[in-house]
């Protein structure tokens, strides 16, 4: 006992240094989405007059037509969620009250700490297995990446804009990617099978199938980044930028993978901006009139979340009969 003593203090002196480790890094997270949703803040009021302008000239039109967009990109998502969990979950009430809400902590949470809480949204909701949501969130995410890869890759062969073939032969290297993960993400778990002990691979089994892509999830994920791209067109529209169909698919393809980086304040602070001016400095917008199209252009979509997501509120299941 003697001698176990030091052992045991030992164990427990690292366990206590990860603790106050991940403690530390929960701070700075949380510092730093702050900081950074201050920034944004900072620079919104710097350009006040050019912001509080463009909000006052919003194309009211354009602006319901691209809620209507983001309406749509939410019910592909519910069928989507359908088709993932085999029909356990109902499209009404369930899984339109799982998108609805899940979409809001996503963007609202730093650090995409909300896209975490789909397997809890469900549990409470459904009572959907923790594992089961679980392997929803990752096949979700799995056919999100493999879809916007293939829209970076036809931004990159079909957009007019004058860009250097190296960025064209990057970008389309870096789709072509993200396009193929699924094959990827299989190869890894067969060979995680195969070279992994018995009390791992029962975990590895549980989560075979998220590389499994059928035909009907396929076909959804490409309605929901269509109608991403259309609410996006609306929400330029709205705000005065004159964007064309094409020039939507290119703003797809450089914003949304800044949607992938996990540095968004709250309310998607950083995240958006960053995408919105780097898409519109490549299409020869400068940047200072590009931060005033993020800003108003991100107000817009803040109202497109939160709207949607207060519906899930008034969304009940209605009580089932006992016969």
């Amino acid at each position: 006992m003697l001698f176990l003593n030091p052992l045991v203090s030992f164990e427990r002196m690292k366990m206590r240094l990860v603790q106050l480790n991940f403690l530390s890094r929960k701070r700075l997270s949380v510092f730093a989405s702050f900081l950074l949703a201050g920034i944004i803040t900072a620079i919104a009021l710097v350009k006040s007059d050019s912001l509080i302008e463009s909000l006052k000239n919003i194309n009211v039109c354009w602006a319901v037509a691209g809620l209507g967009c983001y309406w749509i990109n939410y019910l592909f998502r519910s069928m989507r969620f359908c088709t993932i969990s085999e029909n356990s979950l109902q499209l009404w009430p369930d899984a339109v009250k799982a998108t609805c809400l899940h979409g809001l902590v996503t963007y609202m949470l730093p650090f995409r700490a909300g896209d975490l809480m789909l397997p809890a949204i469900l549990k409470s909701i459904n009572n959907t297995s923790w594992t089961e949501g679980g392997k929803i969130l990752i096949k979700s995410r799995i056919l999100d990446i493999s879809t916007l890869g293939f829209c970076m890759i036809c931004a990159a062969a079909l957009t007019r804009v004058q860009i250097p073939f190296s960025y064209r032969a990057g970008w389309s290297a870096l789709g072509l990617a993200m396009l193929v993960s699924p094959v990827m993400i299989s190869r890894l778990i067969s060979s995680g099978l195969r070279m992994s002990s018995s009390v791992f691979r029962k975990y590895f089994l549980r989560f075979q199938t998220v590389s499994e892509i059928k035909w009907q999830e396929v076909i959804q994920s490409l309605g929901i980044w269509m109608a991403i791209g259309g609410c996006l067109l609306c929400t330029a529209r709205a705000v005065g930028l004159p964007l064309g169909p094409g020039d939507a698919v290119f703003l797809i393809s450089v914003q949304l993978p800044f949607q992938l980086i996990p540095i968004q304040g709250f309310a998607n602070t950083g995240n958006h901006e960053g995408g919105w001016i780097a898409a519109l400095a490549i299409l020869g917008i400068p940047a200072s009139s590009g931060l005033v199209f993020a800003l108003a252009s991100h107000a817009l979509v803040f109202v497109y979340v939160v709207s949607l997501g207060m519906v899930s509120l008034f969304i009940r299941r209605r009580p089932t009969l006992k016969g």
